[in-house]
């Protein structure tokens, strides 16, 4: 449980800066798009999350499509952490930032997984 927990500050707190980035991009843009899609997705892993914990969660049912785009947002976003981690020294809030959003980016892509699972 407070694994979960610790995830889901991590997802609402990257959620929460993609929210204000976004107010600064132009619609229409690839950078807009892959930013929303983000938000979607964090807010998707925050309601499986929100179920797991057994809280009621703000939405409970997810198509097939919406579980696949928000597992390729994470991936993505995994990605782009694990690609500056090497830039921060072991030890430093940025390194201790971006490992914990891993973890927490991990869980959700295996609530998703299992979502997605239970479609077919």
């Amino acid at each position: 449980e407070i694994e979960l927990r610790e995830a889901a500050r991590n997802i609402a707190s990257t959620r929460m800066k993609s929210e204000k980035a976004i107010l600064k991009l132009r619609e229409g843009t690839a950078q807009y798009r892959l930013t929303a899609r983000s938000i979607a997705a964090y807010r998707l892993a925050l309601c499986l999350i929100s179920l797991e914990l057994g809280e009621p969660p703000e939405r409970t049912a997810f198509t097939k499509d919406e579980l696949e785009q928000a597992k390729e947002a994470f991936a993505f976003a995994a990605e782009r952490v694990t690609s500056i981690l090497p830039k921060f020294a072991a030890g430093t809030p940025q390194h201790t930032l971006a490992k914990r959003r891993l973890r927490a980016f991990g869980i959700a892509d295996e609530l998703i997984a299992r979502e997605v699972a239970e479609k077919v």
